[in-house]
Formats: structure tokens, C-alpha cells, sequence
């Protein structure tokens, strides 16, 4: 088995790249992997057993042999229970931005090497010490430097679980459903168990049967090292079974409390979704790449049902219907099955007065001339990029009415020009497309085409 998978990559190795040849290769900056189980789901969804994958654990701290190899083995363990294929890569005694630099130059061996950097949202950018943000945006710059394409996801109530799957909770030797009902309701795994969405775990007591729609079992996926706490609602001294999937919390072992609507967001890319759309907004040429990963997603078993409908940009409003006929005939010769496509013509139009002071209000704070320089916008900035941030602006406002029911979308990620742009107007410009949205996928290409005409 060795020499036949050495052989091969060395063979790999001298074949020439071409379109054809193309497949979605991932470095998912997820840390340790249980800490964020919704961003390597999402990996694992574009990826699944053919195409590669490493999951990236960052970690300032310096460790000891003895420890890193505990923490790999933790890492390795719970990608193999959640029946994910991808390899675990770590870097210890590093900040952020220095750890991501080395494993996006390291990581990998000849052709079997990502292409692809999938990331989360920082969702506290506007909160976080100026060298934290000014660090993430580095490291998409650190990205496109290498040639590496960009994928940054972000969902309601963030990624980070990880205070919840620390490794250092108390053990509760199991994982357990109390009900504070009238009938009492453990139920326990052994130690040594991971629990699965897809387990066959029923809490349900015998006098409150839900609906299956809302079984509870496919919220329960932490490992059972793990102890969880369901209490159901109350009302004069009585159950209420009817509500049951509204008011149950989760509290795990180490005192935090999660609601079911967490814990779904937690396994948000491993449930099967029933029906919807998958948007996707083709704002730019970057090879195609913000089309192929949507459309990959789509062909996956769980997300069948989703609707794929396209949104593109009219540059001429005179000739609609060519470049409506145009971009069709574009998708048919790549061979993309979608439900819709629709030219978006109005992009140019000034933004709504409500969305403009959102976003005055988002950039207030690093536009106060005693914000540090590394965190400020200047006004020169703000002048210069005035037509930008209305067209992002005005984007939020076509999201709003066209995809705000969308079960998934996915957009061009606005380019982070080196120099021109600083870390807190593009947050903010990622900050007003996204808030208040469904699941949002921003993605750029590195301009390496990777859809063809030809089979």
C-alpha cells in the first residue's frame, strides 16, 4: 500500500495540469476540528472521498511532543466518528497569521496539495483588537499570494463551539438526556461512543411523541464525552409535549447551555435539506470557481432537493435579453443543470437611506480619528472607495429580496486590493452582504480556470 501510494503520487506529480484535470483540493483553517463541526461538514460536502482535504489546527501556544501527538490522535479520532475523509495538519508556537502562512506554503505533498482556503467569518471583527482583524486580513492576502483560491462561510450564531467541545470539560462518562418532566428519561452511551446525526438515540418520553421532523435525534453530535441536560418547558406545573421542540435546552457538562436552534446550526451541512434554493451570485470572472463549488454541493445526495438559481450582473441594460442568452448558452456549454437565471441590471442604483446608515454605523467606530492607524478608515479611504461601498450596499438590498429565504448562497467575494482597501471597510463590506441572511459562502477564484466546453 505505501509504495503503490508513492508511486502514484510521484506520478501524479509530473502530469501536467490542465482544466480537466481540475478537483477542489481544501485547507479548512478550522483549528481543531470538533470546535468547529459546521465549517468541516462544509468541507466534507465539496469534498467527500474524492477530492483532498486538511483541516488546519492553529495553536499560539507552544506544546510538547506528548501533547501534540494526543491533540493529532483527538483530531484524526473525531474526523474518523464523524466519518469524514480528510487529513489533520497542525502548527504550534504560532500566532494566526504566521501559522496560516506556513501551513498554506507547507501543507501538502506534489500535486496533492489545496487549492482551495475555506475559512470562517470573523464574526467579531468589530469588537476584536485591532492586530486580530488587521491578522485575518493578512491571511487572505497570504492566500491569493500563493495562488490559493478563497472561501470564507459564515451562518447565523457563528462556527466556534469550541467552548462548548472543549477537551478539558469534565468527564461525564456518557451522554445524557434528563427530562425534568414527570417521567424521568436517561439515556447514556459508553465512553468510548460518538455519537452520530444520523444515531438511532431517542429521547423521547413515552407521553410526548413529536412529529419526526422534529426528532431530537439528529441534533445530538457532540462525542459522549460530553454531557448534555434536556429541559423541557413548563406552563402551570405541566408539560407541554406539543412545544417540546421549541423550548428544550441543552446544557453540556462544562455549565454552558446551548438551544436547539444551535445545535442545529452545528450540524447545518450534514442534515439532509428537504427543498429550497441554492443561490448563487456570479458577480465576477474568477475561473469559474464561485459556479463549480455551488454546483457540487447541488449533486450531493443531502442537498438533491435545493433549486440551483443563478444571479448575474447586466453591464448593459439595452441588450438584457443577449446577455441573458448569452450566459445561458455559457452555462449549457459547462454543462451546469440550474432551475433559473436571472441578470441582475439595477447593481448601479444608490442604496436605500436605512442601508446607508448601517453602514455608518459599522464604521463609525474606525473612522474616529483616535482608533489606532492599523484599524482606521481614513477619509481619503471612504472617498475613494465611495462607489465600491454603494455597490455593496446596494447588493445587501438585492440579497434582501431576492435570497433571503434561500436555503444556502453563494457569492463573489469582493477582491481585498493590497494597499487600497483596509482590514475594517472590507469586514464592513462583508458585514452588510451577509448580515441578516441565510447561510452565506463568499468565494473567489484565483483566475485558474476550472470549468471547461470540452469533455
Amino acid at each position: 500500500m505505501y509504495k503503490t501510494a508513492l508511486s502514484s503520487a510521484h506520478s501524479l506529480a509530473r502530469t501536467g495540469e490542465h482544466v480537466k484535470n481540475y478537483w477542489p483540493q481544501l485547507l479548512v483553517l478550522a483549528g481543531q476540528p470538533h470546535a468547529r463541526p459546521a465549517l468541516v461538514d462544509l468541507g466534507h460536502l465539496i469534498t467527500k472521498a474524492g477530492s483532498l482535504m486538511i483541516v488546519a489546527d492553529i495553536e499560539q501556544e507552544k506544546l510538547s511532543y506528548k501533547a501534540r501527538g494526543a491533540r493529532a490522535r483527538s483530531n484524526d479520532e473525531w474526523l474518523r466518528g464523524r466519518k469524514i475523509r480528510a487529513f489533520s495538519a497542525s502548527a504550534h508556537g504560532f500566532g494566526f497569521e504566521l501559522g496560516a502562512r506556513a501551513l498554506i506554503q507547507c501543507t501538502g505533498l506534489g500535486r496533492l496539495a489545496p487549492n482551495v482556503m475555506l475559512m470562517g467569518y470573523k464574526a467579531d471583527w468589530a469588537t476584536a483588537p485591532a492586530t486580530e482583524l488587521v491578522a485575518y486580513f493578512n491571511v487572505l492576502h497570504t492566500a491569493f499570494e500563493n495562488r490559493l483560491a478563497v472561501a470564507i462561510i459564515r451562518v447565523a450564531g457563528g462556527l466556534d463551539y469550541g467552548p462548548v467541545t472543549a477537551e478539558d470539560a469534565p468527564p461525564a462518562g456518557g451522554l445524557t438526556a434528563t427530562s425534568s418532566g414527570s417521567g424521568d428519561l436517561r439515556v447514556r452511551r459508553g465512553p468510548n461512543v460518538i455519537m452520530h446525526a444520523d444515531s438511532d438515540l431517542d429521547i423521547r418520553s413515552p407521553d410526548s411523541q413529536p412529529s419526526s421532523k422534529h426528532n431530537l435525534t439528529t441534533l445530538l453530535t457532540m462525542t459522549t464525552s460530553r454531557s448534555f441536560t434536556v429541559s423541557e418547558g413548563k406552563e402551570n406545573g405541566k408539560k407541554k409535549p406539543a412545544d417540546i421542540h421549541r423550548q428544550i435546552v441543552y446544557k453540556a457538562s462544562n455549565g454552558l447551555e446551548l438551544s436547539q436552534d444551535q445545535l442545529k446550526q452545528m450540524t447545518i451541512f450534514q442534515k439532509k435539506q428537504e427543498s429550497g434554493t441554492l443561490d448563487v451570485w456570479w458577480l465576477y470572472d474568477d475561473g469559474g470557481l464561485t459556479i463549480l463549488l455551488p454546483y457540487i454541493i447541488s449533486q450531493r445526495a443531502a442537498w438533491a432537493h435545493c433549486k440551483l438559481r443563478i444571479f448575474a450582473l447586466a453591464n448593459r441594460r439595452n441588450e438584457l435579453e443577449l446577455e441573458e442568452r448569452n450566459m445561458a448558452n455559457l452555462l449549457a456549454k459547462f454543462r451546469i443543470d440550474y432551475s433559473s437565471l436571472t441578470m441582475v441590471q439595477d447593481i448601479t442604483e444608490a442604496p436605500r437611506p436605512e442601508t446607508k446608515k448601517l453602514f455608518d454605523d459599522l464604521v463609525a467606530k474606525f473612522t474616529d480619528e483616535s482608533s489606532t492607524e492599523e484599524s482606521q478608515i481614513s477619509e481619503v479611504e471612504m472617498l475613494t472607495l465611495a462607489e465600491k461601498t454603494n455597490r455593496q450596499l446596494r447588493l445587501r438590498e438585492l440579497l434582501l429580496e431576492k435570497s433571503k429565504d434561500a436555503n444556502l448562497v453563494v457569492m463573489s467575494l469582493p477582491m481585498p486590493r493590497k494597499g487600497s482597501v483596509s482590514a475594517p471597510l472590507y469586514m464592513a463590506w462583508l458585514e452588510v452582504m451577509s448580515r441578516d441572511l441565510p447561510p452565506m459562502l463568499f468565494v473567489r477564484g484565483n483566475h485558474t480556470s476550472v470549468l471547461t466546453f470540452y469533455s
